[in-house]
């Protein structure tokens, strides 16, 4: 294993501390789980350069750099909402992960159909990315911060639900093409 799959494993691993400490509703374990949160956040972006500066990049490392994302953010918004347990919350996070599935399966089809692998991530995608890893890092501390802070952080949430949303119909015009 690379030093840039031992990275993005720690992505995985710090998923349940971050769980752990946000569990609490205490201002200095939330602290603790939104530090974690960013830290898994870094890993996303140092496991890729670590992974080109030394010449490692292969294609089992994109799928682990891949499932280490979905499963970061899927799963902290779903512990999220289960805590908050706000409607427009569920809606929002119902809405990312079906993002999430439909894109993990027309990749998986077209994987199949093309016998390529060359489908690279757009900028609409890294953006929402993004937004979702803002979002709930202020989810993670808004119950210490008012209703205000909530909103704001509910606000990115809904930019980060609409750029899903935009990259997933990006991703469906791309690969209509590819399929054609």
């Amino acid at each position: 294993m690379t030093l840039a799959s031992y990275i993005t494993s720690l992505r995985v691993i710090l998923i349940l501390p971050i769980m752990y400490f946000s569990y609490f509703d205490l201002l200095l374990s939330d602290l603790f789980a939104l530090t974690l949160f960013l830290i898994a956040g870094l890993t996303d972006y140092l496991d890729g350069y670590v992974a080109r500066k030394s010449n490692t990049e292969s294609p089992l490392g994109a799928v682990l750099d891949l499932l280490a994302d979905k499963l970061l953010v899927c799963l902290i918004l779903v512990w999220l909402a289960y805590l908050d347990k706000s409607l427009m919350l569920v809606s929002l996070v119902l809405i990312i992960l079906m993002r999430e599935l439909v894109i993990s399966s027309l990749r998986q089809y077209i994987v199949e159909r093309s016998e390529s692998n060359k489908l690279s991530v757009s900028y609409a995608g890294k953006s929402k990315t993004t937004a979702q890893i803002v979002a709930i890092s202020f989810l993670l501390i808004a119950p210490h911060f008012g209703v205000y802070f909530y909103y704001l952080a509910m606000s990115v949430l809904v930019i980060a639900t609409y750029l899903s949303l935009s990259s997933l119909y990006g991703y469906i015009k791309l690969w209509k093409k590819i399929l054609d």
